[in-house]
């Protein structure tokens, strides 16, 4: 006994495996939105560390230019190194503050 074999299914249903792999791949995938979203992240994470690097940079430069001769005190940097060194002449007698 024979039955009839209708193909009537068959297009449907590949085109619903298809479009479900899609769908899938669209949100799973290494170019879906899960990594899209993910990409996101990293990138506000790079820029905070960009930010922080700038204002690092700032901060260095500011004291390198204070290191220039026009900007030099002779006292203030004397007086800077005895306290950070902890050396000083017998004479000397420092206040600090």
């Amino acid at each position: 006994m024979f039955f009839k074999f209708s193909h009537n299914w068959l297009i449907p249903f590949i085109c619903f495996l298809i479009t479900g792999y899609f769908i899938f791949h669209g949100i799973q995938g290494n170019h879906g939105i899960r990594r899209m979203i993910q990409v996101r992240q990293e990138v506000q994470y790079a820029d905070i560390i960009k930010e922080n690097a700038e204002r690092e940079k700032e901060r260095l430069q500011t004291k390198v230019n204070a290191l220039s001769e026009k900007s030099l005190d002779l006292d203030q940097l004397e007086e800077s190194a005895l306290r950070i060194l902890n050396m000083g002449d017998k004479g000397i007698k420092i206040i600090f503050e």
